[in-house]
């Protein structure tokens, strides 16, 4: 977490801090630090007095306004403000405009009972600090009847490419750092450094034989591929979705077709029938032949994967991360089933409250679409190409979640994430985990992508339960 900090005196009695034009004062005793105001982690449908969570020391603290609390008012601290880190059965954060003085004297109001205040304002049953949570595999149904290889997609020079999604380890949005190598091959783009191992770095357009000197831009992102133990990082131009394709919807690569430059890597023509598009399916197993790669991996440049740097499979767990307005989630990649552009032709339901957005065909069966801004309190903007449709499955459930862009597929240690805190507003109870992240700071809410699907059911029967009895009876 970013910002000074301070420890208090607990010599000194009582800690005199302002909210508006008041000054309060509390004991000095529970106050385990002062820090100012960094970045906040808004929670969506929280309590109306939870301001959000901050990083605090490599683990999630929430922060409650004082300002709510004390006068019910909407305004909160600006960054000119303080958090006091205040112990209540477990860390919380206390948002107040500025921290005066440590005072004995009796200049300020004294708050009493503000353990009742925090319990009323923020359920008192939080997890302790450190708890995990269940990592239980999501229970999904994907039509079992038929096989789906599930696929990463992006663009490279303005063509459609995709890999085996068990091959791709995680997708970063941007990396600092990255190391040039003198008189290396044209596709190496460098080294960086990615948790303690050497990733190297390729244009996936040089490997395809493509135009391989096409600048990085603001959409690129780099994926991590993982094959027979090696790690290597594939320079795209753009994410494009996660897709699950049937067998009999992927032809094997005309053997004409083999004998370009670039073209070996190819295993297979994928048709993608909802936009009327085939996308080139690469294999892992011949883009690590590659010479470029091959030399890299040979000289031991290649990243490892985390089973040889320390930790297992088992503690790291994928999520997809998704944008709506400012705010960035998590969501789990198993319990995917594919990431789509939003499609064009959504079929508006008579009657569905304002959040479902309609219906769209995907292979042949109806999918509703709910819209999360609206369900996850986001100031409404118009949609732009960015725009992605998460489609998720539990059991007979099946739903598309439209949200702002897709950015990452991210990696995430076990000993990042920590249980969220126990929120009182039911409809946040859809993040049932937080993943912290040291090095920069940030914070990520984990969604339980079964209560989101649950709560998406429950809302629309309530919504048209609701405007069925608030309109006239004819």
């Amino acid at each position: 977490m970013t910002g000074s900090a301070h420890t208090i005196d607990t010599d000194r009695s009582r800690l005199v801090f302002r909210v508006g034009e008041r000054r309060h004062q509390i004991d000095a005793g529970s106050v385990l630090e002062v820090l100012r105001v960094p970045h906040i982690t808004r929670v969506p449908n929280g309590p109306d007095a939870l301001a959000g969570i901050v990083n605090h020391r490599g683990r999630p603290v929430p922060v409650l306004s004082m300002a709510r609390i004390l006068s019910s008012a909407s305004a909160t601290a600006g960054q000119d403000g303080k958090i006091i880190v205040y112990e209540h059965g477990g860390a919380i954060g206390l948002l107040v405009d500025d921290v005066l003085r440590h005072s004995a004297d009796g200049t300020a109001d004294q708050l009493v009972g503000l353990h009742d205040l925090i319990d009323t304002a923020f359920k008192s049953a939080r997890q302790k600090p450190g708890e995990r949570p269940s990592q239980a595999a999501p229970e999904r149904n994907v039509q079992a009847a038929v096989k789906l290889t599930a696929l990463l997609s992006f663009r490279v020079a303005g063509q459609l490419y995709a890999l085996p999604l068990d091959h791709v380890r995680e997708v970063l949005a941007t990396l600092d750092g990255v190391s040039t190598v003198p008189s290396s091959e044209d596709a190496l783009v460098g080294l960086v450094e990615l948790r303690g191992a050497v990733l190297p770095l390729f244009s996936l357009a040089s490997l395809l034989g493509l135009d391989g000197t096409r600048p990085m831009g603001a959409a690129s992102r780099t994926v991590v591929v993982e094959h027979d133990g090696d790690l290597i990082g594939l320079v795209v131009d753009e994410l494009d979705a996660i897709r699950r394709l049937p067998d009999s919807a992927m032809d094997a690569l005309p053997s004409l077709l083999k004998r370009g430059r670039g073209e070996a890597q190819i295993d297979a023509i994928g048709r993608i029938s909802e936009i009327g598009r085939l996308v080139s399916i690469l294999s892992p197993e011949r883009l690590f032949r590659h010479d470029a790669v091959t030399q890299a991996t040979s000289q031991n440049t290649g990243a490892k994967p985390v089973e040889t740097t320390g930790q297992t499979r088992d503690n790291v767990e994928q999520f997809l991360l998704f944008q709506l307005g400012e705010e960035t989630y998590g969501l789990p990649i198993a319990s995917v089933d594919e990431v789509v552009r939003v499609p064009q032709d959504i079929t508006r339901v008579p009657g569905a409250p304002d959040f479902v957005l309609g219906v769209a065909n995907l292979r042949s069966k109806v999918i509703p679409l709910i819209d999360q801004r609206a369900r996850f309190d986001t100031p409404m903007a118009q949609q732009t190409a960015k725009a992605r449709a998460i489609i998720v499955t539990l059991g007979n459930l099946q739903a598309g979640f439209v949200v702002d862009g897709v950015s990452e597929v991210k990696a995430i240690p076990s000993a990042a994430l920590s249980a969220a805190p126990a929120f009182s507003s039911d409809r946040a109870e859809v993040f049932d985990r937080i993943a912290h992240t040291e090095s920069d700071g940030t914070v990520t809410l984990i969604i339980d992508p079964r209560e989101l699907l649950s709560r998406a059911e429950r809302d629309v029967v309530a919504a048209i339960a609701d405007a069925g009895t608030a309109g006239p009876h004819t």
